[in-house]
């Protein structure tokens, strides 16, 4: 399928809606008129790049049966040569050759395919060119699709891996004067020299050191390259100019993995008095996207470029514990200097990453702790936990503790049998002292008298060790020796903004049961994030190299955790007006989730969705230094689907213990189920033995009917290959 080509070569695709036998689309409005080229989601804008596997997925539940749309982005240009409005009659006299990939359209048109440069921003259609758009964003329908005409769209030169640059003559017939392709909010835009000028000056120029560096790097992306003037200028009115290392670091500017861009340099104009927004050319959506589509593998800003690292160190496909491992990370880099500006939360993490045996997590963890590595953070990291007091202790060894716990399933089995039974005393304290470090990030943590003279005998002991060396005078490291004297001062009155984060690997057989009703209402497993990969035979990966991590991506991890010290005042990290009244109504809609979740009494765990909403979009933010709707709509859609399995997974286990077979069974077939890749029926049938066949599949039509799930026929016919797929959540009834 000329889909998988298109794929394969970069771009990201999309299915289409057909048409009935009387030539309506499929879509369900009735008064669409737009068949065949009507996107099958809501928001193509945000398509993602699928792995081969989605693709097959989505090609055997007929997404691409009669075509599919490709997304124009990633510096090409695509001209669209319409027959109607004399869109032949223009092409001819254009310069589009040399052209080195063509299609031609089943309407008679054509679509030029061409590589552009950089920031080049493009008009999408010219006074003298009638009949023709020229799509620098948008999208086209791909070859091999079917037009409404009944005439397929067909390769008419080329190959779609070897895009050619664009002529000259074309970008200069096409190029905006002054104008820089940037983006808004996941939205293309253009702006000018001159407007970039103004919103600099409402940026004082001896601003802080990190925001000065941000602005120029945002100039620099708006730019790609070519603003040096514009940064230059505006610098040297300020009092702080040193126009020695000007040069120097605009060019590093350029090798950075952190994209500062455009909302950044408006937010700091904004909160210095700006309040006109800059003019730009908005870009049409052609279809409704109130929904946004948002891929949860994919994260925006540094925690994206650490994620697509860590799935190159993994020999299987293991991208949702990648995101988990890279947000965790990041998080704990950030731990120490900043915080949210508006809400006060921290960046440490509780994650459960739960995925088959065998199937890859080793890979995951290892890399993440490289990533902890690289940020100079080695002695951070613990690989068990063994007692309460061992946490104090480590906390005292160390500023912030990031616990990467391989098999946390059997731990937390051993913990929770300890706590019941009264045996292991050593570990009956642990969950409880977990949740109060991991809340006490900026406060300030009492601790009880036994552990306190532990803790104190410990600093004390470590600086008696450092006093003789002095007395010897033999070389001490100092820094350590005065963080010493402060923490023994410090301890009669607890533990000062201790930093605590955990993240567990284990398998669904091991974690599932210790997700019961007690441990998801006293909190821990509510505070959590609980990420699983359903897939348990994945092939192996087609992005797999083990390279060491570049450069640039190790400078940038080293930069965030760079300077963090013990007990000091953490930076607020300030977030866009458009991001807090999107929190706002985050906060709304978990409230009247939790309403709703009274009747399973599972409440307490969407209570604490907001805060990892919070947690996750400050995390996100790091590498731009603001918190922007991206990132908030990101975390939000993340923490969703993680509530939504953290009740199922709880609900399911209350309805075991209670014989409630049918809210049991609905429960977990829900649990095994994904948006995005399906599972055939006989593989639920399969994994759910201890269901009578008859019965999973009644239950599958009774949520098919309700809308929590959805399914479509495979590419044969049969009851097991129907393939279902996650549906309306909120509409769960058994």
């Amino acid at each position: 399928m000329s889909y998988l080509e298109y794929a394969e070569a970069g771009f990201h695709v999309f299915g289409l809606h057909g048409a009935d036998s009387q030539g309506h689309c499929l879509c369900g409005h009735e008064d669409c008129d737009n068949a065949y080229k009507h996107p099958m989601i809501s928001n193509w804008q945000k398509t993602p790049r699928w792995s081969q596997e989605q693709l097959e997925v989505m090609d055997e539940a007929g997404q691409f049966d009669t075509g599919f749309g490709v997304v124009v982005r990633d510096n090409h240009l695509v001209v669209d040569v319409d027959p109607r409005n004399g869109g032949l009659e223009s092409m001819e006299r254009l310069p589009l050759d040399p052209c080195q990939f063509v299609v031609a359209t089943g309407g008679g048109g054509y679509h030029y395919y061409y590589k552009i440069p950089d920031g080049v921003a493009l008009v999408t259609k010219h006074a003298q060119f009638p009949g023709i758009d020229f799509k620098t964003s948008g999208y086209v329908v791909g070859y091999g699709s079917m037009h409404k005409s009944g005439i397929a769209y067909e390769l008419e030169r080329g190959d779609i891996a070897n895009i050619g640059a664009a002529p000259v003559e074309l970008l200069d017939l096409l190029r905006k004067p002054e104008q820089h392709r940037t983006e808004l909010d996941g939205q293309a835009v253009d702006v000018s020299d001159k407007e970039l000028h103004e919103l600099l000056g409402y940026i004082n120029p001896d601003c802080d050191y990190e925001q000065w560096v941000r602005v120029g790097m945002a100039l620099h992306e708006i730019t790609s390259g070519e603003g040096f003037d514009l940064w230059d200028a505006w610098s040297a009115t300020g009092d702080k100019y040193n126009p020695a290392e000007m040069d120097h670091k605009w060019h590093s500017f350029g090798k950075s993995v952190i994209t500062v861009g455009y909302g950044t340099l408006r937010f700091y104009a904004e909160a210095n008095g700006y309040v006109e927004p800059v003019t730009f050319d908005a870009i049409e959506v052609e279809v409704d996207n109130r929904d946004d589509y948002i891929d949860l593998q994919r994260p925006p800003g540094l925690v994206g470029k650490l994620t697509d690292w860590i799935n190159t160190q993994c020999r299987y496909p293991r991208e949702r514990l990648a995101t988990a491992a890279a947000l965790t990370a990041i998080g704990n880099l950030a731990g120490l200097k900043y915080k949210d500006g508006e809400y006060g939360v921290t960046s440490n993490l509780f994650t459960f990453c739960v995925a088959g045996s065998a199937t890859g997590k080793d890979d995951v963890m290892s890399a993440m702790f490289e990533a902890m590595i690289a940020a100079g953070m080695p002695e951070s990291a613990n690989g068990t936990i063994k007692s309460e007091q061992e946490i104090v202790r480590a906390l005292i060894h160390s500023p912030e503790v990031c616990y990467i716990i391989d098999e946390i399933g059997i731990l937390l089995s051993k913990i929770t049998n300890a706590t019941r039974r009264g045996t292991a005393s050593y570990l009956e304290g642990v969950i409880g002292m977990l949740m109060q470090v991991y809340s006490k990030a900026d406060r300030r943590m009492p601790l009880s008298f036994d552990v306190r003279l532990d803790a104190q005998k410990q600093v004390s002991g470590e600086l008696a060790s450092i006093q003789k060396k002095i007395d010897e005078n033999e070389k001490y490291n100092e820094a350590r020796f005065e963080e010493l004297k402060q923490l023994l001062a410090d301890l009669q009155y607890g533990l000062s903004k201790p930093f605590l984060s955990l993240i567990g690997f284990t398998t669904p057989v091991t974690f599932q049961k210790i997700v019961d009703y007690e441990q998801s209402v006293n909190g821990f497993i509510g505070r959590s994030l609980l990420i699983q990969e359903k897939e348990t035979n994945p092939a192996m990966s087609k992005v797999f190299t083990g390279e060491p991590m570049p450069m640039g991506l190790h400078m940038a991890l080293a930069g965030i955790h760079e300077g963090a010290q013990r007990g000091q005042e953490k930076k607020g990290v300030e977030s866009t007006p458009e991001a807090l009244k999107e929190l706002e109504e985050i906060y709304e809609y978990f409230f009247r989730y939790s309403e709703q979740q009274k009747v399973t009494g599972l409440e307490a765990i969407s209570r604490r969705a907001f805060e990892l909403v919070l947690k996750v979009s400050l995390i996100l933010s790091m590498g731009e230094g603001v918190r922007t709707v991206e990132h908030v709509r990101w975390a939000f859609a993340y923490v969703k689907a993680d509530v939504v399995a953290k009740i199922n997974l709880a609900a399911a286990n209350v309805a075991e213990s209670y014989k409630a077979a049918g809210e049991e069974l609905g429960r977990r077939i829900l649990n095994r189920l994904d948006e995005k890749e399906g599972v055939t029926t006989g593989v639920l049938i399969n994994g759910l033995r201890k269901f009578k066949k008859e019965d999973v599949e009644g239950m599958l039509e009774h949520l098919e009917r309700n809308g929590v799930v959805v399914g479509k026929e495979g590419a044969s016919k049969g009851p097991k290959t129907k393939i279902w797929y996650l549906g309306n959540v909120s509409n769960v009834s058994f």
